[in-house]
C-alpha cells in the first residue's frame, strides 16, 4: 500500500502541538488543549519510533486527542464556575427612567441604557421613573417607583 503522506518530522508535530496550545489560550474551551498535547506526545514519541507514514501519525494524534478530551475535560473544568457574573461595578437601588431607544423601551440608568425586566405587575411606559434593583447579564431588573 502506498502512503499519501511521508512520516511527519518531529519538529513539525511539536510545532503543531504548541500552536494548538497557543490557540487554547485564546479560546479557553479546554478541547484544543488536549489535541495540542496529543500532537506533542506523538512528536516526542517520534524521537524513539520510526513512523511508517504521516497518516498513521495524524490518526494516532487525533484518536489520542479525542480520548484525552473525553477522559480529562471534566476534571479540568470541574473548578470553573458556571454562574453568571454579576456586574459588581454598578451600584443598584437608584432610579432610572424608561425611554424609547431604537424603537424599544429601555431603562436609562447612570448614563447607560439597559434592556430591562419588570419585576412588578405595574406596566411601564416611556418617561416613567423606575428603581433598578439588580443588574445581571446586561439586563436591569426594575420595579416601578
Amino acid at each position: 500500500m502506498e502512503n499519501i503522506l511521508d512520516a511527519i518530522p518531529v519538529w513539525i508535530m511539536l510545532s503543531i502541538g504548541f500552536a494548538l496550545l497557543a490557540v487554547e489560550l485564546i479560546t479557553a474551551t479546554f478541547i484544543v488543549m488536549f489535541f495540542g498535547l496529543a500532537f506533542i506526545l506523538v512528536g516526542v514519541i517520534g524521537f524513539f519510533v520510526d513512523w511508517s507514514s504521516g497518516e498513521f501519525q495524524l490518526l494516532i494524534a487525533m484518536l489520542l486527542g479525542g480520548v484525552l478530551t473525553f477522559a480529562l475535560r471534566g476534571l479540568v473544568t470541574k473548578g470553573l464556575s458556571k454562574e453568571d457574573l454579576p456586574l459588581e461595578t454598578m451600584q443598584t437601588g437608584d432610579t432610572g427612567q424608561i425611554e424609547v431607544h431604537d424603537g424599544h423601551l429601555r431603562v436609562n440608568y447612570k448614563g447607560t441604557t439597559w434592556a430591562f425586566k419588570n419585576m412588578s405587575d405595574d406596566e411601564v411606559r416611556d418617561g416613567d421613573e423606575v428603581i433598578v434593583t439588580e443588574l445581571k447579564n446586561n439586563t436591569a431588573y426594575i420595579t416601578k417607583a
